[in-house]
């Protein structure tokens, strides 16, 4: 074989494996359907017999007989199949799922395939065709295998011919079988041709770079923009300087005869600039107008180019679902359970590199479903189960730019209470955090590193690596994980994950003299607050929204930015932004909140793969490289600071913060509610009756009085009446929280003058604290 025709094998190699990736999946997707009802299943006995058959003739062009030998006898039990001369067995499955298996790493990695494994492989397949499978006997073997040397081997057979089991006196399979075809000759040529005119076979790699130079043009867009703005004031300029010409030239003319005393030279100057002037304002103008005119159009052939370039590279999810089916199935056979694979929403399509991103997330989410969260039979039957575990892989489409995917078991659930455990061992958490942690925040434990339910470490699971790498993954791509488990009943991981992926809308702050770009997806507000409304709770500065308080700190603290040089006071009002992901919020104060706009995100390269707090960088219509946050990882560094570095003096702390006396006889009720306010940022003073808060009133000034109603020597209506007929305290808010219930209580409440009445019976934290943020 000569070079020309060397590189000739090696092109149509190229084009081979994709081809033949394509007949694979039919088969192992025919056999894992054939494995579930065999009974009534011609069509996929015919399907993965054609697929067989295209995949051997396809080998023999390329020179590649070793898979051309084990396609050829599995072709031979599937035309057994087809016959229904030949039925298989659940270790029979077994069997040609690993040749498939075996078929797949010859044509993308030969080298790793040693040759022993072949011969015996085709052994194992032969078994089948013997006479305890078939009703005749089989000894034929497969001839030695040989290479031809030559640009081709011989072309496929028809898609039509049909292999048979051979028998005593037939010939040995190894190439060419002649068989009478079942189906229609050349039905499937003609199919072929047909759509060979219609689509054409690119390389992924060069759409991905199609799609790029698209996006590019986004920031060609955006700087267009910035150009007219620039035109913009130049025209703003010149109307500008032209008025202060006219305004001057009309003084001059109105002083006597000042403009005849000038020289003609310099009338004429005077005369002709204005003209001039006008002429240049007029060109501006029609240059701005111009230029608007342009970028709309401009704009919408980006938008057009850009939406058909990403509708290119937009694949139906199923696409990436197409081997879960297997994984599923040879997990559970090694570990001894049943399992099926329920997908929905495969229709859908999402960006290539979203789908590829994705893939080795899934797979782990998937395998800790089988082996954690599945039962074996036997312990599902005794539960009341079905012997069978499901694993759900849905996918549904949130809003116009964001999915949901959804992966879920209906296994043994996760324990909250050995997840503590098991994160207190590793380290990852103190006893005493491990107590203050409910079920829902004992749950997103598993996403630490080191952190496992498993008891024992295995080539699958244990190590407690599995689900850091998930998070990792998913946020990687802009996303975000929630997690759901009920003991008992199952899992249920959540995935958020945008469309698309490069490019998205962002709001652009400023920080200590620095521009920074937050993904729009991640904020859920941005808010202008007065400094009396930042609070102090735990030694942290907090800002309610809603009744909710939120941790507050500086982006510049978070972002370990240098202060500037006169570190800047807070000022009355303070611009924030509210950024949450996960459940998780907190808020950021900024300098200025600039406006919202769609940016390209690129990568830091490959020196800067993972930078904390950072998800790439984008370049603005002005051309400066402005960093884009992320968001997944500030909220992760406010938790790790405890919550920033203070914003307010003590002085002002203390100023802002409102205090409260509560009066309540039952200690439980009282250090209910001296837990809620103190959380809540008031400064909290606590009487065990009525008399005692009066005599805490007489004493000390406080901005609103919570008190229960039922107490001794003075009860709740009594104080308030007494609060209210003293000048000194007649205007403060009085709150009732009580058991008594009925109207007549009420109507007494508000007789005596308290400004809200919240029974006990439907008592909500929220509720207290909206009443008494409406009151102060």
């Amino acid at each position: 074989m000569n070079q020309a025709e060397r590189e000739f094998l090696e092109e149509l190699r190229r084009d081979f494996v994709p081809e033949a990736e394509e007949y694979l999946q039919t088969i192992v997707s025919g056999l894992l359907d054939l494995e579930k009802s065999p009974a009534g299943s011609s069509e996929i006995i015919e399907e993965v017999f054609r697929a067989a058959h295209s995949l051997k003739g396809a080998a023999q062009a390329v020179q590649m007989p070793d898979v051309s030998s084990i396609c050829q006898v599995m072709e031979s039990v599937f035309s057994g199949m087809k016959k229904g001369i030949l039925h298989l067995s659940g270790g029979d499955f077994d069997v040609l799922q690993r040749a498939a298996d075996t078929l797949s790493a010859m044509i993308t990695a030969p080298e790793k395939i040693e040759g022993c494994a072949i011969p015996s492989l085709i052994r194992e397949i032969e078994r089948m065709l013997q006479p305890s499978k078939a009703p005749f006997p089989l000894k034929a073997k497969l001839p030695p295998v040989t290479r031809v040397d030559a640009p081709m081997a011989a072309l496929p057979q028809e898609e039509g011919d049909d292999a048979p089991i051979p028998s005593e006196q037939g010939a040995p399979y190894a190439y060419s079988p002649h068989i009478v075809s079942d189906a229609p000759p050349h039905r499937k040529e003609e199919h072929s041709r047909t759509v060979v005119q219609d689509t054409v076979r690119i390389a992924a790699s060069k759409l991905d770079s199609l799609l790029l130079k698209a996006e590019e043009l986004i920031s060609v867009n955006l700087s267009l923009a910035v150009r007219i703005e620039d035109v913009h004031e130049l025209l703003s300029l010149a109307a500008e300087f032209r008025s202060e010409w006219e305004r001057t030239l009309s003084a001059i003319r109105r002083e006597s005869q000042g403009f005849e005393k000038l020289s003609p030279k310099l009338q004429e100057f005077l005369q002709s600039g204005r003209f001039s002037l006008r002429k240049v304002n007029e060109k501006i103008r029609d240059i701005e107008k111009s230029l608007r005119s342009d970028q709309r159009a401009a704009g919408g052939l980006v938008r057009d180019l850009l939406e058909g370039a990403r509708t290119v590279l937009m694949l139906p999810f199923s696409s990436l679902l197409q081997t879960f089916p297997k994984i599923v199935r040879d997990l559970s056979r090694e570990l001894g359970k049943e399992a099926e694979v329920v997908v929905r929403g495969g229709d859908i399509e999402v960006d290539k590199r979203i789908l590829e991103g994705l893939k080795d997330p899934l797979i782990h989410l998937v395998r800790n479903c089988v082996d954690h969260g599945l039962e074996k039979a036997e312990d599902r039957c005794a539960a009341g189960k079905l012997s069978t575990g499901t694993v759900t892989i849905a996918l549904s489409q949130t809003d116009g730019s964001r999915v949901e995917l959804l992966v879920a078991d209906d296994g043994r659930g996760i324990d909250p209470v050995k997840l503590r455990e098991s994160a207190v061992k590793s380290g990852s958490i103190s006893k005493e955090e491990a107590a203050l942690l409910d079920d829902d925040a004992t749950l997103m434990l598993v996403f630490r590193s080191g952190v496992s339910t498993s008891s024992l470490i295995t080539d699958i699971s244990g190590r407690g690596l599995g689900m850091a790498i998930v998070q990792e993954g998913v946020e990687s791509l802009g996303g975000s994980v929630a997690l759901e488990s009920e003991l008992g009943k199952g899992t249920s991981f959540r995935l958020s994950l945008p469309l698309t992926l490069a490019t998205f809308r962002g709001v652009l702050v400023e920080e200590w003299g620095r521009l920074f770009v937050v993904p729009s997806s991640s904020v859920e507000r941005v808010a202008r607050v007065g400094k009396e409304r930042i609070k102090y709770i735990e030694q942290r500065e907090s800002v309610a929204f809603d009744g909710i308080p939120l941790a507050l700190t500086r982006l510049g603290h978070i972002l370990e930015l240098p202060p500037p040089a006169e570190r800047a006071r807070v000022r009355d009002t303070l611009p924030l932004v509210v950024i949450g992901s996960g459940g998780v919020s907190a808020a950021f104060g900024v300098d200025k909140v600039l406006n919202e706009q769609e940016i390209l995100l690129k990568s830091l390269g490959k020196q800067l793969v993972r930078v904390r707090n950072v998800s790439g960088a984008t370049v603005l219509g002005s051309g400066k490289v402005v960093p884009v946050l992320n968001a997944n990882d500030l909220l992760r560094s406010v938790q790790r600071s405890g919550g920033g570095r203070r914003l307010l003096s003590d002085s002002e702390e203390k100023k802002t913060r409102k205090n409260v006396l509560i009066a309540e006889d039952s200690i439980t009720s009282r250090t209910l509610l001296r837990n809620i306010l103190s959380a809540a940022g008031f400064s909290v003073q606590t009487a065990v009756d009525g008399q005692e808060a009066w005599e805490f009133l007489s004493k000390a000034a406080f901005h609103v009085v919570v008190s229960n109603v039922e107490m001794p020597r003075m009860n709740g209506f009594e104080l308030t009446a007494k609060i209210r007929s003293d000048p000194a305290t007649a205007e403060i808010p009085v709150v009732l929280v009580t058991s008594l219930e009925s109207r007549e209580d009420r109507e007494r409440g508000v007789e005596a003058g308290a400004d809200a009445y919240i029974v006990k019976s439907g008592f909500d934290q929220g509720n207290l604290l909206d009443v008494l943020h409406r009151l102060l």
